[in-house]
């Protein structure tokens, strides 16, 4: 019976190859979308497959409070000084291991790098098995030896047999190399984030960094670096809920008082979890999304091929009546027409197949990541989406074919309007919603990101180019020289140094009182060491007051008032007018009882990143302090002029390579993934209103094809070709136009669910979804105008004879 099945099914297909093969690619492309986006998905939600151990390890991040002023929901880590804690008061847990992670001069010979390192507590090597190459887990046990992965050690040395070679960090500290280990996958948190210098290359004991940089081992309260992790290996007779309670007890217990306006509360989480983090971090759904989108396709390629088998089975009736006529029973006709269906589908997931393996090898060459299609895992889940689809997709034209009785079938029935007219019109409406309201977000999103980047524009990020690592020693000593050289290059118009530059985020944060000593009045406040010419280079706005002028600025001592510049938002939380009468007012420092005075007000910009809100924000002359140099360039050969800078360096600082950015990539470092969620999504809607429009086009050749007929009459009676069109592009858009009706609310909910995670939004919401529901109505029209011109262009006895 299966072998009959196959062979009519086959002959039918065949019979109908231009529906077949719309069908076939459509489907094709819909499961190429769904299976992808299901893959990407999958592939983030299981790194780190290689450790034994992945099972029951867990991270700890941290929570922030509302009034935290932090760009992001919560952090991956936390503050260093619970790791010391978790260990000695929750005795039931085998490991508390921390890394932190650090980018330190190496130098290898007379070569030089910067390189990130981890530097661990005892017992990391045991809690991840690692394969080494040569050496073994014991190698970090002594102070002065480290870790290296094979692809370092073939970097450094030609070669990887490179144990008790010896490297040097920062000039000082001679360190061997105890072990080699072979690199670590690609799907594994180690390597799997956005910040660089990330990816697993050294490890050291972490008593290294106490002995050489007088690290505290016990922890310390004040800094949060989102790579220092903390990870808990878990016993198998304990769960996440029993250590997350744990873990708030110790929190109770130990946090400081003022530590709850930072940081509300910790987070448990699974190691696999880690690599998701900073989407959860941002407060993006972003994977959630995608299965959605990935998913909507799908529906939508389904609804296709169910209007289109629907249609055809108009041409069947008779097939049908005769096949009942001789005894056929219904049962038996369901499952040839399902049969048909689910072939009909497996052609197209043979055909998604060769699409993914195409495209997963351009996704991974993109993004470094190292996604693959392993068949033996995902062949249940392939044929199981094959055998769903095909039914459910193929259900209803089964059932509206065979639920007539032989009579009816003979009679062609089905061509009379008997079955599948408020069907079809209902499904098209149902695909059309979910295409423009896919559009819309897109369309919201994209002009949101215009938003963005016109936010950023009030600094000169295209014209700055920023050398970091300006606080070194030996640095210091020739700033002045390195200045001077810099600004002695044709193009080069500024050179200044501070701190922190604008559109990056600042992690100096120091709390201030307007009375001395009064700390139930103070207030954080965003501290940033600029030079003289810092304002007039990064073309700040002073609103009241005055610049720095380097010969009257006195210097910070802690007998004299240091004069500074505030943003406006400052001056508001210290109890200051926001405009020229806060010029001249004194504040004070908590921790050392500094006095401050206001000599320049600047107006509130979004200067440690356009994601974030406003922070009140401080400029302060403190040398001491500079961290990196920001150099204006001209336009002009601004290639050449950045080659020469890097010359420049070299000469100057022979010891330390030159670390040099665009200002433009630090802010796409945030940008670049607000404009990847959008070409993700945009990709996916610009399938979904595709296939909706190739399913009308197909569904609207049939349907005009079969009122030919009636378009003969209607021009015998004398309508004219405009009125025959416009009458064929009403009848047939009405479902499309009642899309609109579902579509547009959801999209103007979602679309601003999107917009609050902004500090500024873009007003315009209801006019972009509007525009968006045109551009499918209009393509809509398009594709339906196509056929009705055809068909109204006809000469009446043409129409007249046609088959109906």
């Amino acid at each position: 019976m299966i072998v009959s099945y196959f062979r009519l099914a086959l002959r039918h297909l065949l019979k109908n190859r231009l529906y077949t093969t719309i069908n076939i690619v459509g489907l094709a492309i819909g499961l190429t979308i769904y299976l992808f986006g299901m893959l990407l998905v999958e592939y983030e939600h299981n790194h780190d497959h290689m450790f034994t151990n992945r099972g029951s390890i867990y991270t700890v991040g941290s929570v922030f409070a509302p009034t935290a002023g932090r760009n992001v929901v919560q952090y991956p880590n936390v503050r260093l000084a619970y790791g010391p804690l978790f260990k000695a008061e929750i005795s039931q847990l085998e490991q508390v291991v921390r890394a932190v992670h650090k980018v330190r001069l190496i130098s290898v010979a007379d070569q030089h790098y910067y390189q990130g390192i981890r530097f661990v507590d005892s017992g990391f090597t045991q809690l991840f098995d690692f394969t080494y190459l040569y050496g073994g887990k014991s190698a970090i046990d002594t102070v002065d030896k480290v870790i290296i992965t094979a692809s370092r050690a073939k970097a450094w040395f030609g070669r990887i047999d490179v144990i008790g070679e010896t490297i040097t960090l920062e000039h000082k500290h001679p360190l061997r190399i105890g072990a080699v280990i072979a690199d670590v996958a690609a799907d594994s948190h180690f390597n799997s984030t956005f910040f660089p210098d990330y990816t697993l290359d050294v490890i050291a004991p972490l008593r290294a960094l106490a002995k050489f940089e007088h690290f505290d081992m016990s922890g310390e309260w004040q800094s949060l670096n989102p790579l220092d992790l903390t990870y808990i290996l878990l016993d198998k007779n304990h769960d996440e809920t029993w250590l997350q309670t744990k873990i708030n007890e110790v929190v109770n217990r130990h946090a400081p008082v003022d530590e709850y306006k930072h940081i509300t509360a910790l987070k448990v989480r699974p190691l696999i979890e880690a690599n998701t983090h900073v989407w959860e971090a941002l407060g993006f759904p972003v994977y959630d999304v995608i299965k959605l989108f990935a998913t909507l396709v799908l529906v939508i390629v389904c609804i296709n091929y169910t209007n289109l088998a629907t249609v055809q089975s108009f041409s069947r009736g008779k097939e049908v009546g005769l096949r009942k006529a001789f005894g056929a029973q219904r049962s038996q006709l369901l499952a040839q027409f399902l049969f048909e269906s689910i072939l009909l589908v497996s052609f197209a997931m043979m055909l998604a197949l060769g699409g993914i393996e195409l495209l997963i090898p351009f996704y991974n060459s993109l993004t470094g990541k190292a996604l693959v299609l392993s068949y033996i895992d995902t062949v249940p889940w392939l044929i199981l989406t094959t055998v769903l689809v095909g039914l459910l997709a193929g259900s209803y034209p089964a059932y509206a074919i065979t639920r007539l009785t032989p009579i009816d079938s003979l009679r062609n029935f089905t061509l009379q309007g008997g079955i599948g007219g408020n069907f079809y019109h209902f499904m098209v409406m149902v695909q059309f919603s979910i295409a423009f309201f896919m559009l819309s977000m897109v369309m919201t999103i994209y002009f949101q990101n215009i938003k963005v980047v016109a936010m950023a524009e009030v600094f000169p990020k295209s014209d700055m180019v920023l050398l970091d690592r300006i606080n070194t020693t030996e640095v210091k000593l020739k700033r002045q020289e390195l200045r001077q050289a810099l600004l002695d290059l044709p193009g080069v118009e500024a050179v200044v140094f501070s701190s922190s530059v604008p559109l990056a985020q600042g992690d100096d944060i120091r709390k201030v009182s307007p009375i001395k000593t009064d700390e139930s009045a103070a207030v954080d406040i965003n501290w940033v060491s600029v030079d003289d010419n810092f304002i007039a280079t990064y073309e700040i706005n002073l609103i009241a007051g005055f610049g720095f002028n380097l010969s009257l600025h006195s210097v910070n001592n802690q007998t004299e008032s240091t004069r500074v510049i505030i943003n406006q938002l400052a001056a508001k939380k210290l109890g200051f007018s926001p405009d020229g009468r806060a010029i001249g007012q004194s504040f004070y420092s908590i921790k050392e009882g500094q006095k401050y005075t206001i000599i320049g007000l600047m107006s509130d910009q979004y200067f440690f990143g356009v994601h974030t809100k406003i922070q009140p924000t401080l400029f302060e002359i403190k040398p001491e302090e500079y961290r990196v140099a920001s150099i204006k360039i001209s336009e002009e050969n601004f290639e050449h002029t950045v080659g020469e800078i890097k010359k420049v360096w070299t000469k100057i600082i022979k010891d330390y390579p030159v670390s040099l950015q665009l200002l433009d990539d630090v802010f796409n470092f945030f940008y670049s993934i607000l404009r990847g969620i959008n070409q993700i999504l945009a990709l996916f809607a610009v399938v979904a209103l595709s296939l909706a429009l190739i399913g009308l086009f197909a569904l609207t050749a049939f349907m005009t094809e079969r009122r030919s007929k009636e378009i003969g009459l209607h021009k015998v009676m004398g309508a004219s070709l405009q009125q025959i069109v416009v009458l064929l592009i009403w009848q047939l858009s009405k479902p499309v136009i009642w899309s609109l009706i579902f579509a547009l609310p959801l999209a103007y909910v979602a679309s601003n669910i999107y917009l609050d995670f902004f500090p500024e939004r873009i007003e315009f919401v209801f006019p972009i979804i509007i525009l968006a529901g045109a551009t499918g109505v209009f393509s809509a029209w398009f594709i339906i105008a196509i056929h009705a011109i055809h068909i109204a262009t006809m000469t009446p006895i043409c129409s007249l004879r046609q088959k109906s």
